[in-house]
């Protein structure tokens, strides 16, 4: 896992190579191991910092990040797990035997075998990456389809640089500016979703599974190539899993996942999550199983999470001990400030915090990989929401996780944006089904494919990896690996998000609680809870609504709020933007 910072100039003004050093800097938790960069032709500086897992870090200072012929440059974050195999198919006559190699130097000497286009269907992993082709002197920028790793962009009339994160730019050009619509969008959403669009004025995100290319020379973006996970979609596969029974998923399901387990395995010391829930136990029980994980962890947010805080049944069927990190108010209103620095803006979700408190205590006992259960919700109908609400009718997503919601007045508000992209994201999600007949089947599938697509990558993902690299830890999630986002995909809605079980503990997630209880007693098979922590009470260390700069930054009025009754939900993302303007945002 790593850190990519490269920088384009756009005049014929030579880049400042300590301008560009101190903003990679700011990536430093994100690769510990080693700080590498390029400076071509006095224009382009190619920057990144690692941190190693699949491979030893050799003398070589990121020569590995280079082709063998010299014409490609990598930046790259992320693990791509099948680089051996890609390595044997394609690569035999280009590359020397090597027990050392690493997923870098397959991806980067690929493309001395085939067009930027024509690799990211091959890859299976998570990814961000920076390609500089020396000879067609292009800048190639590519993201992985289920949007676990990130990539930033930012243009204005000197410069073009693409990142990691957000700190860096924010470093390279301090006087970017907050979009105060995007805030107000916030409000629009269950969490802070915004799709392409940052909190600041300039800074993008590629879209998940998108390539860019920039000519050098005419400063152009072009898109050869997208890939989306609705393209791993296939109706016969579909009508076959109709005639399937329980069991026979079950199997292929159990041998999916052992395989993406025993390939995911590092070398490295890792820890997995054992929450209490259905996701990261099952997990853990196949790493357990092929693997010898340091350490089993959990967050108990004390008096808050009613699962966690007993998992002595846990730990009895793992036949392991569970670390469980007890956190309180002091601690969790602590922390909010240093993840909001790593975020550049607002939390995505209140969940942030026990992600970082978790990660640290990982980093804390040596570890470098956690492995948790992201994804499984979205993939395998993990939501109540899913189980009921099946209308193709509706303008927007019918699930409250990517449904527009409007729930405060703005003095001056324009929030035609966001609704067309909810609107748009929905249209898609039902086009990817649109080969069922069943109306309410077809809305059900499209929902979670909603949340996958936009939601996970939006919010989910970027707490797995932000929270996790500024320990410098990196999260693994077995449930988004191809194979097996490929088998939800697929599944037929009744295996998903049972309306007719007659236990309702079984309905969601009907066919993962199955394989649950393959490897765990019935009595450990609770129900979901969700997200728990200290959001709302953090604003004791506050003071007064009346007095927060939010209100006037965003045009709230204060006489209104106190004539409605605000919800929860609302109260925490005045809070969250209010921790944000006072402590890491100079207004």
């Amino acid at each position: 896992m790593c850190g990519i910072f490269s920088v384009i100039s756009k005049t014929e003004h030579p880049l400042d190579l300590s301008r560009c050093l101190r903003s990679l800097s700011k990536l430093s938790w994100r690769g510990p191991d080693l700080s590498t960069h390029l400076l071509w032709g006095n224009n382009v500086f190619l920057g990144q910092s690692i941190l190693s897992i699949t491979g030893n870090i050799r003398s070589d200072q990121g020569d590995h990040l280079h082709s063998t012929s010299g014409r490609f440059y990598l930046g790259f974050n992320g693990e791509i797990y099948n680089y051996k195999s890609l390595e044997n198919c394609w690569l035999t006559q280009k590359l020397e035997r090597n027990e050392q190699r690493t997923d870098s130097e397959v991806l980067v000497n690929l493309h001395e075998t085939m067009s930027s286009s024509e690799i990211p269907p091959l890859l299976d992993g998570m990814y961000g990456y920076v390609i500089l082709d020396t000879q067609n002197k292009t800048i190639t920028i590519c993201r992985d389809p289920q949007g676990e790793k990130s990539l930033y962009i930012y243009e204005d009339t000197d410069h073009i640089i693409i990142s990691s994160e957000i700190s860096p730019i924010l470093s390279f050009n301090p006087s970017i500016s907050i979009e105060p619509q995007s805030l107000k969008d916030y409000f629009c959403t269950r969490h802070m979703m915004l799709f392409e669009r940052t909190v600041y004025s300039g800074i993008k995100q590629l879209p998940p599974g998108q390539i860019q290319s920039l000519g050098l020379h005419s400063l152009k973006w072009e898109k050869p190539a997208q890939q989306t996970m609705a393209d791993w979609i296939m109706p016969d596969k579909m009508d076959f899993n109709e005639t399937r029974t329980v069991e026979d998923l079950l199997d292929e399901l159990e041998a999916i996942m052992e395989k993406c387990v025993i390939e995911m395995i590092p070398k490295r010391p890792f820890a997995t999550v054992v929450s209490g829930g259905i996701d990261s136990s099952l997990v853990s029980s196949f790493l357990l199983k092929h693997g010898n994980p340091q350490l089993c962890v959990a967050i108990n947010h004390l008096g808050k999470d009613q699962i966690s805080n007993d998992l002595l049944g846990f730990e009895a069927a793992l036949s392991r001990k569970v670390d469980v990190i007890d956190v309180d108010l002091a601690a969790y209103s602590a922390e909010i400030e240093r993840c909001q620095k790593a975020c550049g803006g607002p939390l995505f979700s209140h969940s942030f915090i026990g992600q970082s408190i978790q990660s640290a205590y990982v980093r804390s006992k040596g570890n470098r990989v956690l492995f948790g259960g992201e994804g499984a919700d979205e993939l395998f109908g993990g939501y109540a929401c899913y189980l009921s609400n099946r209308s193709i009718n509706s303008r927007f997503c019918p699930s409250p996780y990517t449904n527009y919601k409007p729930e405060l007045s703005f003095v001056e508000d324009n929030s035609t944006l966001i609704q067309t992209e909810l609107e748009e994201a929905w249209q898609l999600s039902l086009h990817a089904y649109k080969h069922l007949q069943d109306p309410e089947e077809q809305a059900g599938q499209a929902m979670m494919y909603c949340d996958l697509a936009y939601q996970l990558p939006s919010v989910g993902m970027r707490g797995a990896d932000l929270m996790s690299m500024m320990w410098s830890v990196e999260t693994r999630s077995v449930f988004l690996r191809k194979l097996i986002v490929q088998f939800a995909l697929n599944l037929p809605i009744r295996f998903k998000s049972n309306t007719c079980e007659k236990n309702p503990l079984l309905q969601s997630k009907h066919l993962l609680k199955k394989l649950f209880l393959r490897h765990f007693p019935s009595e450990l098979l609770v129900q979901k809870q969700g997200f728990s922590g200290f959001p709302n009470e953090s604003a004791i260390y506050l003071g007064n609504l009346k007095d927060y700069s939010v209100l006037d930054v965003l045009g709230i009025s204060y006489n209104e709020l106190q004539k409605k009754n605000i919800f929860r939900d609302t109260e925490w993302k005045l809070i969250n933007i209010e921790h944000f303007f006072r402590h890491s945002w100079k207004l």
